[in-house]
């Protein structure tokens, strides 16, 4: 399963749902994956991770690293990387990962690609800098799904909103 979580309307906070459905759009994947639009769920989610042996999440992170950086953390360092809030969604998350621990829902792998967002003001798109991060966060998402033998087929045909949405 594939998690695209964040907050559409502060601008680079939404960077995991953005990600989410340009992957929907633009790839299939064989074997299937489930990508799901985690929003700011959080302990929502909680039912979805139940028979899952792997999940990927994408979402902005809190670094003091330069904005467009992404990070790949895996398994139990996810907790440590979300102790510093982009957003209130991010102790759901980290409670949802305790939770799923707790009740032997958490999946055997669990990847977190994080994205140091540049603007977090109320902006429906994202910043210049995370557009133009955009194809290197859909190739680590790809990739990651590559290590656990997933292959991706992106499609032949481009959504018209994300062409546009690419060349701004």
């Amino acid at each position: 399963m594939l998690i695209g979580l964040g907050n559409l309307i502060l601008g680079d906070e939404g960077v995991g749902v953005h990600a989410m459905r340009r992957l929907e759009a633009e790839y299939g994947f064989q074997p299937a994956v489930e990508l799901v639009d985690g929003g700011t769920s959080g302990l929502d989610l909680l039912p979805l991770l139940k028979d899952q042996r792997r999940l990927l999440l994408i979402d902005a992170l809190a670094s003091d690293a330069a904005p467009g950086t992404i990070q790949v953390i895996r398994n139990q360092e996810i907790r440590t990387a979300l102790t510093e809030k982009v957003s209130l969604h991010h102790l759901g998350i980290a409670d949802l990962l305790a939770l799923a621990e707790l009740l032997d829902y958490a999946p055997s792998e669990i990847v977190l690609i994080g994205i140091v967002p540049e603007r977090l003001e109320m902006e429906l798109a994202l910043s210049d800098c995370l557009r133009q991060r955009m194809p290197k966060i859909i190739e680590t998402a790809v990739g990651v799904l590559s290590e656990w033998g997933i292959e991706s087929r992106r499609s032949l045909t481009l959504a018209p909103t994300l062409l546009t949405d690419s060349a701004a």
